[in-house]
């Protein structure tokens, strides 16, 4: 008989769950945009049989604080129907449906809404504390696999990100002080939760995530001088070849923008990391954390964004994701044929911005998930402008421009 399921709980899946009782959903939110009437009956079906090949779906958090893991509950995640006729896509306004908390520890931490509406959308939301975005990603395109009568490709691997980054990365890392300036200027006000908006731009965009990072600098040097420092996720898999997991398998690097940083140097640099594989470096008291209570690891984040919001100074200047390009040809099926679609960042308070960027081969969508605090007074649309304009503009030229 075949082994159920069952992994640790890692230190970062369950600093996770606390930031999910402080700003929920603590979710990876990917939307699929496209035309057709989706089959409720065959996606039920193809949930059911692509979640049993990946258990990683239907987990539920059982033990306590060290002894923490998250075990196969065999429960198979939900499918919810939902009037999306008066939501644009573009933001949270008149979409509710996104806000429903899910959660591991009664198994329901996944969960397919079909949100019927023009253009007909879908979405797919896993608790980050059982999944990143990579994972999220591998589970869907698996439902989309038996929607198309293909079998799934499946995933048990039970491997975590600490130990995945032993395998190739001996050398940790030491974090620096909150000295890093947000993109946006200082919190105003004390209003909790986060907005969200989204960006689309046809065509391709070369070196997008150098680019994006560039403009996000230069815009927090308007506000005033100091130190910028991008975080970026790399998803771990590539690091063991043939490895398929829905867990968070992602560890970041970080890209420090001086005044006199070019979109070039910001590329090599991150060419230079992966090389050297910076991105298996993990923070030496990391592991402590999965022995420290929930609560008080809550009451350590409320303290640490109490903190931010009156310095204006942070841990870093925002978080740069790219989960990568969505096919159309691996997303359609079940009488859904997608055409683009794009990653909602969780929410979270303690960081200036939180920008998810994917798209197709003919469309760029890049969503920006920025605290209430920093977004205020039309700052949020001023920087979204910002980067269109310097993505659609060709202001920022690799090997040319400069940080004003």
């Amino acid at each position: 008989m075949k082994k159920k399921y069952s992994r640790q709980l890692s230190s970062s899946e369950r600093i996770y769950l606390a930031y999910n009782s402080i700003c929920p959903p603590f979710s990876n939110q990917m939307i699929l945009e496209g035309d057709g009437k989706p089959d409720i009956d065959a996606f039920r079906n193809a949930i059911e049989k692509a979640s049993m090949a990946n258990p990683g779906s239907r987990v539920k958090i059982k033990g306590f604080l060290g002894a923490t893991r998250l075990v196969d509950s065999g429960v198979t995640p939900e499918l919810r129907v939902a009037n999306g006729n008066e939501w644009n896509g573009l933001g949270p306004e008149n979409a509710p449906f996104l806000l429903k908390d899910i959660s591991p520890v009664d198994a329901g931490g996944c969960e397919v809404v079909i949100i019927e509406g023009n253009p007909q959308r879908i979405a797919f939301r896993t608790h980050h504390s059982i999944m990143d975005a990579r994972g999220t990603l591998l589970w869907a395109a698996d439902i989309f696999r038996v929607l198309r009568n293909e079998a799934p490709l499946g995933s048990d691997s039970t491997i975590t990100e600490p130990e995945i980054a032993g395998t190739y990365q001996k050398n940790g890392r030491i974090p620096p002080g909150h000295n890093f300036i947000a993109p946006t200027g200082k919190p105003e006000g004390c209003d909790r939760g986060v907005a969200w908006q989204r960006l689309s731009i046809q065509g391709k965009k070369p070196e997008l995530l150098p680019m994006v990072a560039f403009l996000l600098a230069n815009e927090a040097r308007k506000y005033s001088d100091g130190n910028v420092r991008i975080a970026v996720p790399v998803d771990m898999r590539f690091r063991q070849e043939g490895l398929r997991s829905t867990g968070n398998l992602t560890n970041l690097i970080y890209l420090d923008i001086s005044p006199d940083t070019t979109v070039d140097e910001i590329a090599s640099n991150i060419k230079f990391q992966l090389e050297n594989k910076y991105d298996g470096m993990i923070y030496k008291r990391d592991g402590l954390i999965r022995f420290i209570p929930l609560s008080l690891i809550k009451k350590e984040v409320l303290k640490e964004i109490s903190d931010k919001n009156r310095t204006g100074l942070y841990r870093n200047s925002g978080i740069l994701s790219n989960p990568g390009k969505l096919s159309p040809d691996q997303f359609s099926g079940g009488n859904f044929t997608m055409k683009t679609g794009f990653f909602i960042p969780p929410g979270q308070e303690s960081m200036p911005i939180f920008v998810a960027m994917s798209g197709t081969d003919t469309s760029v969508e890049i969503v920006f998930s920025i605290p209430k605090t920093l977004a205020s007074s039309g700052r949020m649309e001023k920087l979204i402008k910002a980067v269109e304009n310097g993505l659609t503009s060709g202001a920022a030229i690799p090997g040319h421009n400069k940080i004003n």
